[in-house]
């Protein structure tokens, strides 16, 4: 019996723990206000109260419930049209009338959650709301496979008449990590950046341009002295195929066209980098930051020398996804010499600072380069770089006084380090 004890023990203390499991869980829902407004002439909702935010494991669903009270002096009838009340999707994420990753029917990339239309999350769930009536609209939520912190935003129309009022409402969900850990929190959309998205563009897209933006918006904001603040758009459209670029920065803000090449199948995506999502992530924060470059440097910042204004935008464009956790850093190193090692051209630092072949994978080389000149003393210096060239600083003297060296000290380094690192 001892030496029977004695093996059961053993095996006990030999057995493995159970790995932890991902479970699903909702928060506490969200009471309606005291007091709503009622009998305003026309048609009409206020807010009335709505479920508790989500923390999904990959792939689940659930139920989301708000509730609008009828504010207005005309009724809600069902199958009417002019006179239907219908939930839409709302700005900012994804959009007024623009497809989410979080729900829908299946189309433009939406998950089939069983909304009416892919923009379109719920329809009144009675046959008519009079005024002063509530209407506790439902529809179902998918958590997306990539963890992290996903939104979407909501606002009642009248179908075929005129949108109501919008309160702002929005759904938060938070994809846990496969140990049911939560993972760190996507950023919200950065201050007086507005996004206008167009007809046709998918629900993916949409959702990889928002997380782009809001990763770098933060990393700017924490660890480059201040994110940009003045009004600005993000516009998201599907080409005619006469676009020559998939993504374009401008003082005003960014032009992002999903039917591009570049857009479509980036060439950073491979088996040992990272994702093609990943990738147009980072398209969109490269160009976020060249919005951030505009504000403080207006365009001696933005558009030159060139190797310098791109490879600030690739440098912390990447150093954002680095830090949030979505791309290893030795990912980047392989890429990057990939991308150096494979160019058919070498053209030094002095003359990328007008000359951009794609032999040479430029972006690439100003991103190596930009690294290598934060080596030492971080991202800060980019900064004091674009408000110099901003005053009027000639850029050859606010280089030396932001970074600590001339120009052509840093173009003779660079190309010896650029040659080891190779090896």
């Amino acid at each position: 019996m001892a030496a029977l004890l004695v093996v059961v023990s053993l095996l006990a203390l030999g057995r493995p723990a159970h790995a932890a499991t991902c479970v699903s869980s909702v928060g506490p829902g969200v009471p309606p206000p005291a007091t709503p407004a009622t009998g305003i002439p026309g048609v009409h909702a206020a807010w009335y109260g709505q479920s508790g935010y989500m923390s999904l494991c990959a792939g689940d669903q659930r139920t989301a419930t708000v509730a609008y009270y009828n504010s207005g002096s005309r009724g809600w009838v069902l199958g009417r049209l002019g006179e239907v009340a219908y939930l839409g999707t709302a700005a900012s994420d994804p959009g007024q009338d623009a497809p989410s990753i979080v729900g829908g029917d299946g189309s433009f990339g939406s998950p089939a959650t069983g909304w009416p239309r892919y923009n379109r999350p719920a329809i009144q769930p009675a046959s008519y709301v009079g005024p002063g009536q509530i209407a506790w609209f439902q529809f179902t939520v998918q958590a997306p496979a990539a963890p992290g912190t996903y939104r979407i935003a909501i606002r009642p129309l009248v179908e075929g008449a005129q949108w109501m009022e919008d309160y702002g409402v929005f759904w938060q969900v938070t994809v846990l990590n496969p140990d049911g850990s939560a993972p760190a929190a996507t950023p919200s959309d950065p201050r007086g950046m507005y996004f206008a998205v167009g007809a046709g563009v998918d629900a993916r897209a949409i959702a990889d341009v928002h997380e782009g933006i809001d990763r770098v918006s933060a990393y700017l904001a924490r660890a480059v002295g201040g994110d940009r603040s003045r009004a600005a758009t993000t516009r998201i459209r599907v080409g005619d195929g006469s676009d020559q670029y998939c993504c374009l920065a401008q003082l005003d803000g960014i032009d992002i066209v999903t039917s591009n090449s570049e857009w479509v199948s980036p060439r950073a995506a491979a088996a040992d980098t990272w994702t093609a999502d990943t990738e147009r992530k980072e398209l969109a924060a490269h160009e976020y930051v060249h919005v951030w470059q505009g504000e403080l440097g207006g365009n001696a910042c933005m558009l030159g020398p060139r190797w310098l204004s791109e490879g600030m935008a690739e440098s912390l464009a990447y150093r954002s996804l680095v830090a949030d956790g979505l791309i290893p850093q030795s990912n980047m190193d392989t890429f990057t010499k990939r991308q150096i090692s494979t160019a058919t051209s070498h053209p030094t630092l002095a003359q990328l600072e007008t000359e951009w072949q794609d032999s040479a994978n430029p972006y690439s080389v100003a991103y190596l380069a930009v690294d290598r000149l934060l080596a030492a003393n971080g991202p800060l210096p980019l900064r004091a770089w674009c408000e110099a060239v901003g005053r009027g600083v000639e850029w050859h003297a606010a280089f030396a006084q932001a970074f600590g060296e001339q120009a052509d000290a840093f173009y003779a380094r660079f190309e010896s380090y650029r040659l080891a690192y190779l090896r």
